[in-house]
């Protein structure tokens, strides 16, 4: 009898490890919390596509948008915490907390990081038939009397954000022209209704092969490798990094496991020739690393993000 007791508990000692090793035995949804065709959308859905064979399950795309990506969010939170239901997280989750006193969700206490997928950072772009030829034009015209325009996707989007860092650090009187979305930005800019812009390259790809556009120089750490030519503004004197970014999250209370499991296959994925060739090519770095990297970042981008806005007076309702 003590034998077969000491085999029982030997059993039940396994389980979890038992449960944890058949993760996951049906599909996987994996939350967008904007509309079908975006930049976010895209990369999610080339993520699950390559996610699928290693977890041995589907991975289904679904699309929550709404709200400034609050209700795929909240829908997220509220999911079992069992590994079946992710966020395809943007930088959203660090700019929500510096225009909205009350959110639906707590994402430092509500969402578990698993991995950053994406850095996407944000160019200055110049009309070709404009005044502004050269990054040295642009400080001129910013430094003059009237001043200069630029367009965005919108307010509080991160361009947005990136325009009134690098305004504030180069102490230009920039003047900000927020359009419904990157589509509208890109064509303002490339038909010279206003001189420069800043966004991401993806939504600017078309009018830039085009040669309507050209880029002056990227918000970033480091050159781009979709476009090694174009300097960074820390090489140009203004130390300036903005970037929209994606990653993948889970509820609260998801086991360690699975979150170890995902994080483990998410970062192979993110090493695969073909993923890595489409993500530069729409100017999307690929990042990878540990959920505990990827936590630090959220938190360090709220935290900028809430300065900048605060400081600089953003709203919303602009």
């Amino acid at each position: 009898m003590r034998y077969l007791n000491t085999l029982l508990l030997a059993a039940f000692a396994l389980l979890p490890g038992m449960a944890a090793a058949a993760y996951p035995d049906r599909p996987i949804s994996l939350i967008v919390p904007y509309a079908a065709g975006g930049g976010t959308d895209t990369a999610a859905r080339i993520l699950a596509k390559k996610l699928a064979p290693r977890l041995g399950q589907s991975v289904v795309v679904e699309n929550k948008a709404g709200a400034a990506t609050q209700i795929g969010t909240q829908h997220v939170v509220k999911a079992a915490p069992d590994g079946y239901t992710l966020l395809m997280g943007t930088a959203n989750l660090g700019t929500n907390p510096a225009f909205y006193d009350k959110l639906p969700y707590d994402a430092k206490k509500d969402l578990i990081p698993i991995v950053q997928v994406t850095d996407v950072p944000v160019y200055i772009f110049a009309s070709t038939e404009g005044p502004i030829k050269s990054f040295d034009q642009l400080l001129a015209a910013g430094r003059s009397p009237n001043g200069l325009s630029y367009a965005t996707a919108g307010v509080g989007s991160i361009p947005h954000l990136a325009g009134e860092l690098f305004r504030r650090k180069a102490k230009l009187d920039l003047r900000h022209i927020p359009y419904k979305g990157s589509s509208e930005a890109v064509i303002a800019v490339s038909s010279n209704q206003v001189p420069i812009s800043f966004d991401n390259l993806a939504p600017a790809s078309g009018q830039l092969k085009a040669g309507r556009i050209k880029p002056l120089a990227i918000a970033s750490e480091r050159r781009s490798e979709a476009q090694p030519d174009v300097p960074t503004l820390a090489e140009l004197g203004y130390p300036v990094s903005a970037s929209s970014w994606w990653g993948v999250l889970a509820p609260k209370g998801t086991s360690p496991e699975v979150i170890a499991r995902l994080n483990k296959e998410i970062n192979a994925v993110l090493k695969d020739p073909e993923v890595r060739s489409y993500f530069l090519e729409q100017g999307m770095h690929p990042v990878g690393g540990s959920p505990d990297d990827f936590a630090r970042h959220i938190a360090s981008e709220t935290s900028k993000w809430k300065s900048i806005v605060s400081e600089a007076g953003i709203k919303l309702a602009e």
